[in-house]
């Protein structure tokens, strides 16, 4: 046991050693907080704790395996604990309970297309002639917020008079019938899995007894960003043992868009009067200087639990804080920089952050400029393209034939002509009688209907004999049988000539994970890699395939880097501009860049532009307050970047800049020049390049160089143009 806790601190070593009652952990960015749950997790079943016993819920899948398998590493035991997110957790204990809810235990997941999907379908019986795809997402939008709210339909009604801001018209009637109808699919959307969980233990008294006894032990990583309903759910779980440790950090609670309430960490001991609260501020990942300019930006936040961040690493580069004239130029610098700096720093070593998606453009043809390879995290994710998604729909209706929403994709792909008449005509009927689309069709085949009748028979014969195979066959095999069975490669050689074979590649990919998930779950059915599936799509993380890494700063949450930039740092961009008149928002902003700046390891810049082009138009903003945050002593300014910080121009922050060519009056940025070497081109700013002042050049066959003034005559003195 005693090896378990080498080379933990004394506040590390009494939060893994703590045992009964609640206990709250602030864990500062780079504290080892996984460290302390996976530990805690090993001492508990080394002290005669039984594995499942235990319970520990984050967020991303990303983050549970990673837990689960430093646990494991620790005691092999660990793999009987429920190590888990909390969709994950909710999702299995729905299977096991969904007849108490009137679902049976095969119910689908719905992602968020099949979610809009289905909310079409209410919606076209509500607004025929509505304007479908704007109803829909503002009934999304909706339907999100109140479900995260923990409100459930029959509480809307109220809801809606107390805070009529909050509801669309008619949304009360759209969340009872879209509630219904998903009921009438056997099927959950996301928010679902946590609230139907959550009627189940309000109402429930027996589920609630069964899983209150279940988990002796609880903790509850992330848990500034647990939001009102996951609060209640863990609330009923611990009830009855009250060995709940919660673990997070109130500085790094950025996720108020999706309903996260940092009050849940900061106010736990209001719940738990008995609660004990340890902080963790020791930081092991940043040098001296990151930390310190950190905690100095946090502590301005006035809604926080108090805490100071420190290391005893040496003190490192000073931070780098840079001034560019535009956003081109911004990332132009930033991609010159690195790669001046590749010796020391590696490709795969380095992030980009930005507030903003739109920022990455500049950014990517900067970086191609220069030949550097990158990933943006957050792009298309694999299970959005068309041919996986038809795959998957297949796979799902053989899994729930009560899938409408499956069915509805696939019952004329491949084409079998069956058009949006005979759909309609098949859910006219299902309507009249009040049954399903699959039943809806086997009466249609019965009956013999007139022109639909033999197409719809061969669907149906079709997707019995495809549930008769892929039943009887390994799991692996599913894709292939399907492949064969819908002569589906020739639907998409006739449909996406041009895109056949990265289409056929992708549905290879997606067979080759099926094997591997069969391969680590050989026991797994259908149904387990279907929720596997649809659970894994929640996560926006998407994989690094290697180069410089492009994110925005939400995405950046939990990773690190050992360089790091941040892009963008003015009013309007950070904080942003729908922030900046709110407190709290504004608080959450300054949160944002601290979480960005403490995923620095060991080097960090921070970039700002006197202007920023948005669509056509040309915004002047001034630096972001936050940087008169971080003090001086913490700082290293370019020569451009330091006028921002001189004594006798405090205000200079929040000026509108424009520019003070002395030395050359008529060289200026935009004007088109000539050099004897480049040839032709165009003044996009100037630089203090080592204390020389340079013009910077975008040539017409060279691209960007750094030229001296004096080397430039204005004009194009060859006639030709730049």
């Amino acid at each position: 046991m005693s090896e378990l806790l080498l080379n933990l601190n004394s506040v590390q070593k009494a939060a893994v050693l703590h045992r009964e009652g609640p206990l709250v952990i602030f864990a500062g960015a780079g504290s080892g907080k996984t460290r302390i749950i996976t530990t805690r997790i090993a001492y508990l079943i080394n002290h005669g704790v039984l594995p499942w016993e235990i319970l520990a819920v984050t967020f991303t899948n990303k983050a549970a395996e990673e837990m689960r398998s430093r646990a494991e590493a620790l005691v092999p035991e660990a793999k009987r604990s429920l190590i888990t997110t909390f969709h994950s957790a909710c999702a299995r204990w729905l299977r096991e309970f969904a007849s108490e809810l009137g679902f049976d235990n095969h119910f689908s997941i719905y992602d968020d297309q099949d979610s809009s999907r289905a909310l079409k379908q209410v919606l076209k019986e509500l607004h025929p002639k509505g304007d479908l795809p704007t109803l829909v997402a503002e009934m999304r939008g909706f339907l999100s917020y109140i479900k995260t709210a923990g409100i459930f339909p029959h509480e809307a009604e109220q809801f809606a008079l107390d805070y009529p801001q909050m509801v669309p018209t008619g949304g009360v009637t759209v969340y009872r019938l879209y509630q219904e109808y998903l009921a009438q699919c056997n099927a959950m959307d996301f928010g679902d899995l946590l609230l139907n969980l959550l009627l189940l233990l309000r109402q429930n008294q027996r589920v609630r007894e069964i899983l209150s006894q279940r988990y002796q032990y609880i903790m509850v990583d992330e848990f500034q960003d647990t939001n009102r309903t996951q609060f209640e759910i863990i609330h009923h779980l611990a009830n009855r043992h009250r060995n709940l440790v919660v673990v997070g950090d109130d500085d790094q609670s950025i996720y108020s868009w999706r309903g996260a309430t940092p009050s849940n960490i900061i106010d736990f001991d209001q719940t738990y009067p008995d609660a004990k609260r340890i902080a963790l501020e020791q930081n092991y990942r940043c040098t001296g200087n990151i930390v310190g300019a950190a905690s100095k930006l946090v502590a301005y936040n006035t809604k926080r639990a108090p805490k100071t961040l420190f290391t005893e690493a040496a003190a490192g580069d000073a931070i780098e804080v840079h001034l560019e004239v535009d956003g081109e130029m911004e990332a132009y610098w930033i991609a010159e920089r690195i790669q001046s700096e590749r010796r020391t720093f590696g490709f795969d070593d380095i992030a980009i952050f930005y507030r903003t998606n739109s920022q990455s453009r500049s950014l990517e043809e900067a970086l191609r400029r220069f030949k550097i390879p990158y990933t943006i995290y957050g792009s298309l994710e694999f299970y959005e393209r068309l041919e996986i998604k038809d795959m998957v729909a297949y796979l799902r209706l053989i899994a729930n034939e009560s899938d409408e929403i499956s069915f509805l994709r696939v019952i004329n792909v491949p084409t079998r002509g069956l058009g949006d008449k005979a759909i309609e005509q098949v859910q006219q009927f299902a309507r009249q009688q009040g049954i399903g689309l699959m039943e809806a069709v086997r009466r249609l085949v019965q009956a013999g209907t007139p022109k639909i009748g033999p197409k719809l028979k061969y669907f149906h014969d079709l997707l019995a004999a495809l549930k008769d195979d892929i039943r009887s066959s390994p799991l692996q095999e599913a894709v292939k049988i399907l492949l064969e069975a819908l002569e589906y490669p020739d639907y998409l050689k006739k449909k996406f000539p041009d895109q056949y074979t990265d289409k056929i590649d992708n549905i290879q990919e997606l067979a080759a994970g099926m094997s591997e998930y069969a391969k680590r779950n050989p026991e797994a059915h259908l149904e387990d890699w279907l929720q596997a599936v649809s659970l894994v799509r929640e996560d926006t993380e998407t994989a690094s395939i290697g180069g410089v890494s492009l994110m925005t700063l939400h995405m950046a949450k939990g990773l690190e880097f050992r360089r790091v930039y941040i892009a963008g740092l003015e009013d309007g961009l950070l904080p942003h501009k729908n922030s900046m008149d709110d407190p709290s928002s504004l608080e959450e902003e300054r949160r944002l860049l601290y979480v960005g700046i403490t995923r620095a390891k060991e080097k960090l810049s921070l970039t700002c532009a006197r202007r920023r082009r948005t669509y056509n138009t040309e915004m002047v903003n001034p630096p972001s307050r936050f940087l008169r945050e971080v003090p001086q002593e913490f700082i290293e300014f370019t020569l451009k970047a330091k006028e921002l910080f001189e004594p006798q121009a405090p205000s200079s922050l929040h000026a509108r800049y424009v520019y003070e060519d002395d030395e050359e009056a008529t060289l200026e940025a935009g004007a088109k020049v000539y050099h004897p070497t480049y040839g032709p081109g165009i003044i996009e700013g100037f630089d203090d390049h080592f204390g020389q002042r340079k013009a910077i050049v975008r040539f017409r066959d060279f691209g960007y160089r750094k030229i001296r003034p004096s080397q430039l005559h204005a004009g194009s003195s060859s006639g030709r143009s730049p």
